[in-house]
């Protein structure tokens, strides 16, 4: 009865909170559907793809492009990304538009469609195969950028919907649960088509091209439901005029270690995935069944992930991330080893490891969480959103330790028997159904196997050092956002919403932090669990108070106390004469003491770099700005994007509006953001110290926010009840037609 009764709750919180968010959350349920949808079309346009990989399905098996060719060009992909990754950076840490930070991006759906029909149609087997392999690398880099950049749209979007980590954890469930069974519908169909029209033959070309152009149109039109129906919320000051330099968002990126530990995770996917091939192997080389067998095992092994998912928001918050990837690393180790003990004894035994393998295969849930979490950990230290420098850096440094990885899978395939090129020293039976006596199948795959197991050691240990707390996490958030509201109140931009959010961080912070932390009693006792419930949630508001009241007296330590004093100085100098200082400034920027916090120390470290421009800043001011620095106001940008649209002349004047106040805002930026950054730090420093006067509006913003939301309840049930009449007046309309026929 218990899960009747929570499925009824569920479906009574979806209807309540369809358009309207629940009390404390940001999303409501119809875009956790429209992600969900959209996510799942995007999986489906791009189900069909290839790579330059040893074991890509469609480079490698299906067209056998030789190792040696698929590693030289692996290799020049890297160098081209190598030169793109910078540009993609920038566009995602610099493009403003009013479709967001990435739904901008999910428009880019028809021509990712085109290009991907185009990629599969093309007759690759009937040009010889050096013109193949030209073609597929010509044809890969255009659309696989242009792909990128669709998918990045439409999977990114769950970093930026909502603020609240848990949240996104739910969010990332759902979504996942709904995307994930684009893989599951295409591995039970073709494997099935190939038993039907390629004799067996899953890696056919005319396979491909019977199923994914189906997957392509309908993922495409499915995946616009993400454009339309999801709205962004990214916490960041609408005063903000300071443009984020390239260096200092590699140079900010490069000094978070929560990054680099799930980097290293990631990295060591090529030793632990040697294991993935086995099920379709022993399937398609091993001929231990036929390829429909394959295609229902694959489908429910994989599906497994689902449960996997359902429970992740519980165990990420009984567990936490930590130790969430902790005991799941720890329980890849056993599946392994079970696996490599098994593999040869029973297909059963095979689907069963697998499904217990890919339950735990949470990637979509916990790593995104993980993610996001990383960059407001990022956007707390240096005090600026950064998104497109964490793939650059992650795209650079993984782009060289995969350039050496990429060589020890085709390394382990040669000393084993497999140049990469014979294929049939895979074949366990020939085509007569004999026994293959040179076969390398199951050596290769004992030796696949153990490489695995080792990699799945080595993949646990990374996350003893990641010590972010969910509570930390809470933390970091009433941080970013009293920031953000000090900064908007001092430029008159203030949103009432993330004014009262701040206001009411302020208040739990009063009310607890002066608490005791409460001891957790573990007992079966209903009664006392629900104590203990309570006790984790002071415990929690306790650490969150202390998070925030070390914000609060940051300016009380001695670094606090030194920064300010040269903020001061900057300031006072003025935005025309602060950067003819420049030796003065630098030397009290050095003489800054180290710092005792990581904050501290990343702050220090980033004002010294602001100082060192400032030479290069005066020659810019001199050249541009002949007759002084003239002040960018953040409202002329908000204007510009607030302007009419409705006519053609309208766009235009719109577009030239919104680039003259980027152009200037732009070279505003560049030549004051030392300036601008001190300027933060005194009006922060002048809320903290007078907390008062930043609480005073409080009720009135209050109640504004009430009065806007009832507004909105108001018209929604107006909306409702017209709806509601409207299929009344139908209903008698068609049974008085009836009376009449009647008659």
């Amino acid at each position: 009865m218990t899960i009747i009764n929570k499925g009824l709750s569920l479906v009574r919180d979806v209807r309540a909170y369809w358009k309207n968010p629940a009390p404390g959350d940001y999303v409501a349920y119809k875009e956790y559907f429209m992600l969900s949808v959209g996510w799942l079309g995007m999986r489906l346009a791009t189900s069909f793809g290839f790579g330059f990989g040893v074991n890509d399905a469609f480079t490698a098996t299906t067209l056998q492009m030789n190792h040696r060719d698929l590693i030289l060009l692996g290799y020049i992909c890297t160098a081209i990304g190598y030169v793109t990754a910078p540009l993609n950076a920038y566009i995602i840490d610099h493009l403003r538009s009013r479709d967001g930070k990435y739904r901008v991006y999910v428009k880019l759906a028809i021509p990712a469609a085109m290009l991907s029909m185009f990629a599969l149609f093309f007759p690759y087997e009937k040009v010889g195969y050096m013109k193949m392999v030209v073609s597929l690398f010509l044809i890969g880099q255009i659309e696989g950028y242009v792909k990128g950049w669709y998918s990045t749209g439409v999977s990114n979007l769950v970093y930026v919907l909502s603020p609240n980590s848990q949240e996104r954890v739910r969010i990332m469930m759902v979504t996942s649960l709904v995307h994930n069974f684009a893989p599951s519908l295409t591995g039970i169909i073709l494997p099935v088509m190939a038993d039907l029209f390629a004799d067996g033959n899953l890696y056919n070309i005319n396979t491909y091209r019977m199923i994914y152009p189906v997957f392509i149109i309908v993922g495409c039109a499915m995946s616009m439901t993400a454009y339309f129906g999801v709205r962004e919320r990214i916490i960041q000051p609408v005063s903000e005029v300071a443009d984020l330099g390239f260096m200092d968002a590699l140079r900010a990126v490069t000094s978070n270690k929560y990054f680099w530990i799930k980097c290293t995770d990631a990295w060591n996917d090529f030793m632990e995935s040697c294991k993935n091939i086995l099920l379709q192997w022993v399937f398609h080389y091993g001929k231990v069944g036929s390829m429909s067998m394959y295609g229902v095992i694959d489908t429910l092994t994989y599906n497994s992930s689902m449960w996997a998912m359902l429970f992740s928001p519980t165990l990420i918050r009984v567990l936490g991330k930590r130790k969430f990837k902790i005991v799941k690393n720890t329980s890849q180790v056993f599946i392994t080893l079970g696996l490599l003990l098994t593999y040869k004894k029973s297909i059963f035994l095979i689907a069963v490891f697998f499904f217990l393998n890919r339950f735990w295969d949470t990637t979509e849930v916990v790593d995104r969480a993980i993610e996001s979490d990383i960059r407001d950990y990022q956007q707390y230290l240096s005090g600026e959103r950064i998104d497109g420098a964490f793939g650059l850096v992650e795209h650079y440094v993984g782009g060289a330790v995969g350039a050496v990885t990429n060589l020890f899978v085709p390394w382990v395939y040669r000393k084993n028997g497999f140049d990469g090129t014979d294929y049939s020293v895979l074949m366990v039976y020939d085509d007569n159904g004999n026994y293959n006596e040179g076969n390398v199948l199951y050596s290769l795959l004992d030796v696949l196997m153990k490489v695995s197991l080792v990699g799945a050691v080595i993949d646990i240990f990374p996350w003893f050092f990641y010590d972010l707390t969910e509570a930390g996490q809470k933390g970091v958030i009433r941080v970013i956002r009293l920031r953000s509201a000090a900064e908007d109140k001092a430029a008159g931009l203030l949103d009432d919403k993330l004014y009262c959010e701040a206001c009411e961080g302020i208040f739990a912070t009063k009310e607890y932090e002066n608490q005791q932390e409460q001891t957790i009693i573990r007992t079966k006792d209903k009664d006392e669990r629900a104590a203990n419930k309570k006790k984790k949630h002071i415990n929690e508001e306790i650490e969150i108070a202390a998070f925030v009241n070390n914000e609060l007296g940051r300016f009380n330590t001695p670094f606090g106390a030194a920064i300010l004093e040269l903020s001061e100085r900057i300031v006072s100098a003025g935005e025309n004469g602060y950067f003819l200082q420049a030796e003065e400034l630098l030397s009290l920027a050095k003489s800054l003491p180290k710092g005792a916090t990581s904050a501290e120390k990343t702050q220090r470290r980033d004002f010294v770099s602001l100082i060192k421009t400032l030479p290069r800043i005066q020659k810019i001011v001199l050249n541009q700005y002949p007759d002084g620095v003239q002040t960018f106001d953040p409202a002329d940008l908000e204007n510009a994007y607030n302007l009419p649209a409705d006519t053609a002349e309208q766009k235009k004047a719109r577009s030239a509006a919104i680039r003259t106040a980027k152009r200037e805002r732009n070279s505003y930026a560049k030549v004051t953001k030392p300036y601008l950054a001190a300027k933060r730090n005194l009006i922060l420093h002048d809320c903290y110290r007078n907390l008062d006067s930043f609480l005073a509006d409080y009720d009135a913003a209050k109640a504004r926010v009430e009065e806007e939301y009832a507004k909105m309840l108001a018209l929604e049930a107006q909306q409702k009840a017209q709806r509601a009449a409207e299929t009344q007046r139908r209903l008698e309309a068609k049974q008085a037609k009836k009376k009449i026929g009647k008659k």
